[in-house]
């Protein structure tokens, strides 16, 4: 996204996993014999590796809950991108380093916060106008990105 508009900049066919089971129907749709079955986590992790090798600007990625945490979290981690992921309330947290620990299922660490620390935010225009969500920041860990390169400013892993 820029100041002139926004532009897709990758893509990838999501098949579900069915579908490598009918040639019939891959051939009818036009699939190419190189695609085979990903999961949408994998496929965003290969869309992400690209972008950061190909040095593509950008500074966070926002994901819904169906991508997961563990291997995206990192491999963005390392790349000294930030990140906001989706979890399930039934995730479980536990923070580490930090004088007050944090520790819970999403759910209950997001019910326990005061009701100042939400903010009501637009993510985009959907079909029926814009989509608004609450949003808390809580810090759970002070993570340095130097860790892994040392040019890149440090994230910290917080739960929104």
């Amino acid at each position: 996204m820029s100041r002139h508009g926004h532009a897709f900049i990758d893509r990838a066919l999501y098949l579900p996993k069915e579908w490598m089971d009918d040639p019939a129907r891959l051939k009818a749709a036009h699939v190419p014999s190189d695609v085979g079955f990903a999961t949408k986590p994998k496929i965003a992790r290969r869309m992400i590796a690209r972008a950061i090798a190909a040095q593509v600007p950008f500074s966070f990625v926002a994901a819904d809950s169906v991508y997961g945490t563990g291997e995206i979290e990192t491999l963005l981690r390392k790349a000294g991108k930030g990140y906001v992921l989706g979890v399930a309330s039934n995730h479980v947290f536990r923070s580490w380093g930090k004088q007050q620990p944090v520790a819970g299922t999403a759910s209950a660490i997001a019910q326990s916060l005061p009701k100042k620390a939400w903010r009501r935010l637009p993510s985009g225009e959907g079909t029926k106008g814009p989509r608004w969500h609450d949003w808390a920041y809580l810090k759970l860990a002070d993570l340095d990105a130097s860790e892994y390169n040392t040019p890149l400013p440090g994230n910290g892993r917080g739960v929104f």
